[in-house]
């Protein structure tokens, strides 16, 4: 036979057979592209996170603070009955007992009248006096400071704060008499009242 006919095949070995050729696999580039654009994303996402973090700490830190009220003030506590408050540094107190506290602006040597505008804490029991109004109903009460609920009352010659702890009522009250003015003082006391634990 003729080596060139077509009829003839051509013997193919064993180790020939065995190797298939195999379609030519492609490089992934679309999900490498996706993985980078993931990862560049998130970078710029956190990235912008941090910087805003920063600009509003840079905000806040060259914002102007607000004063500490009670900063310098001394702390008045009453070991007899668990409350305590806050009263302004020049000032003093004095007790006549211990259900009568007073508070007044320290004269001062060389001057010939201090004011007498003073503040004092009163104390007496309940007895069995009727319930106002903030007593039954909370929502009722003109002041809170700290968990305690109770009655603002302005008249011309006073300001007082009353409420109630257990058996005894509590009294806060600025006497005026003209000769100064105390009543954001009066307002920073009423502010920091608060019963502690002993």
């Amino acid at each position: 036979m003729d080596p060139e006919t077509p009829s003839e095949e051509k013997s193919v070995s064993p180790v020939e057979s065995s190797l298939e050729i195999k379609p030519r696999r492609e490089f992934p580039w679309r999900r490498i592209g996706l993985g980078l654009l993931f990862v560049l994303v998130t970078v710029v996402v956190f990235s912008l996170g941090y910087l805003v973090v920063l600009l509003w700490q840079d905000y806040f830190s060259n914002s102007p603070v607000s004063p500490n009220p009670y900063e310098n003030w001394s702390v008045y506590r009453s070991g007899t009955y668990g409350l305590g408050l806050r009263y302004p540094v020049g000032w003093e107190v004095t007790g006549a007992s211990s259900s009568l506290i007073v508070f007044q602006l320290k004269k001062e040597a060389g001057t010939a009248v201090s004011p007498r505008d003073y503040v004092d804490l009163s104390v007496s029991p309940t007895g069995k006096r009727t319930k106002n109004a903030c007593e039954k109903d909370q929502t009722a009460c003109s002041f809170y400071a700290n968990g305690i609920f109770g009655e603002r009352i302005l008249t011309p010659e006073s300001e007082a704060i009353f409420f109630s702890q257990g058996k005894n009522d509590f009294t806060l009250t600025l006497h005026k008499y003209g000769d100064a003015d105390f009543s954001s003082i009066f307002d920073e006391m009423g502010k920091s009242l608060r019963f502690v634990s002993n």
